[in-house]
């Protein structure tokens, strides 16, 4: 069947049938690849012969538009005679053999494709791209700049995709990581008029604990055995501790309510037992009405922690500066009742399950304050270290 009488089925189909209306999307937009994966999908699904038949003819047009497509811009790309062009070159042939790859899996005898061997200059320009982009990256590490060590890791990183452990390819990749990476020192400052409390203080430094180092940038604490230069300091400076009285606050409460306890009997106007139209006693609700006294005591206390971010360059000069605040409550709720205990809600009921609880001394609550201090640290530093 020739080609335009393939196109103008592929098209028919189209206004009839929705799956290959998303196909055509594809196609008409130059996603052949997408288009190749949607029509296979419905070739797996499809169980009528008609239809089977019809989504063969779309794929052999969609899979000789692609090769067409992709040998012009090889075609295109190698004229240029532009050693840049030579990775998106080897992309392309890897395309052609992914997707012949993919059709080699569903060929049959009613659905066959004009496959080609395109290996060698696959494996060419494979080449080609490794040893331009290897003279780039000696190039720029000549430079002895961080910034050209992270291009340099880039063009390395491409050579270890496609052609992983190509000469000295991995040791440089090893020295861009090393000397284009950023250190940067936290330290913890006293401002305020008050002790920090050690176990703070060793938290808020415990660096393993922010989950912050990356592949540019390395954070130390003034413990560790890092010698090296600092390229960055930030300096987190406490300005002052304020601690809440220990505040207990009562609140009392009359609760009342009708409940039905029991029966008696209906009278007539002689004293007598009436009976319903069955001839049985007529009984009448017992109504009471119950109370209970609650009071109800809440405990509270709590530490904030005012403090300020500091971040600096190598020279230590002020880059940048940020607030940094933290509260923690300590809060306990519980309930002491007298009386009738049916009048109780059930949070009132839960509440009885509780009691009064020792104040933590404050240490405890400056503690309690550490993990939302580094979260609050950790937002800052992945901000001002973009």
């Amino acid at each position: 069947m020739k080609l335009k009488h393939i196109i103008i089925l592929f098209l028919s189909i189209c206004f009839s049938c929705s799956p290959v209306k998303k196909i055509n999307e594809n196609v008409i937009s130059g996603e052949f690849d997408k288009a190749i994966n949607k029509t296979i999908d419905q070739l797996k699904k499809t169980k009528n012969k008609k239809k089977k038949d019809q989504y063969e003819l779309i794929l052999k047009d969609i899979f000789s538009r692609s090769v067409i497509k992709s040998q012009n811009k090889i075609s295109s790309l190698k004229k240029d005679r532009n050693p840049e062009f030579y990775y998106e070159i080897y992309l392309e042939y890897q395309k052609l053999i992914d997707r012949q790859n993919k059709l080699m899996n569903i060929s049959s005898n009613s659905l066959r494709f004009d496959f080609k061997n395109y290996d060698n200059d696959h494996i060419e320009f494979r080449y080609k791209t490794s040893d331009y982009y290897l003279e780039l990256s000696k190039s720029l590490i000549s430079k002895n700049d961080k910034i050209a060590y992270r291009n340099a890791y880039d063009y390395l990183f491409i050579i270890e995709s496609i052609n992983p452990n190509y000469l000295e390819t991995r040791s440089l990749i090893n020295l861009c990581l090393s000397k284009g990476k950023d250190h940067i020192l936290l330290n913890v400052l006293n401002e305020s008029n008050s002790v920090i409390y050690k176990e703070l203080q060793k938290d808020i430094l415990n660096i393993n604990g922010y989950d912050i180092n990356s592949k540019w940038k390395s954070f130390h604490s003034t413990k560790d055995d890092y010698n090296g230069n600092i390229d960055f300091y930030i300096d987190l400076a406490f300005k002052a501790f304020i601690i809440s009285p220990e505040r207990i606050l009562e609140k009392e409460n009359v609760k009342e309510k009708n409940i039905k306890d029991g029966y008696t009997y209906q009278l007539d106007d002689n004293g007598n037992v009436m009976k319903d139209s069955l001839g049985n006693d007529i009984k009448i609700d017992k109504i009471v009405t119950i109370l209970a006294k609650t009071k109800e005591f809440s405990q509270s206390k709590s530490a904030k922690v005012i403090a300020e971010v500091r971040y600096y360059d190598n020279k230590k000069n002020l880059i940048e500066k940020f607030p940094l605040e933290s509260e923690f409550w300590f809060r306990n709720i519980y309930l002491e009742f007298s009386g009738d205990k049916r009048v109780l809600s059930k949070k009132d009921k839960r509440l009885l399950k509780g009691g009064f609880l020792p104040f933590p001394p404050d240490e405890v609550l400056l503690f309690n304050n550490s993990e939302n201090i580094k979260q609050k640290l950790k937002y800052i530093i992945y901000n001002s270290t973009e």
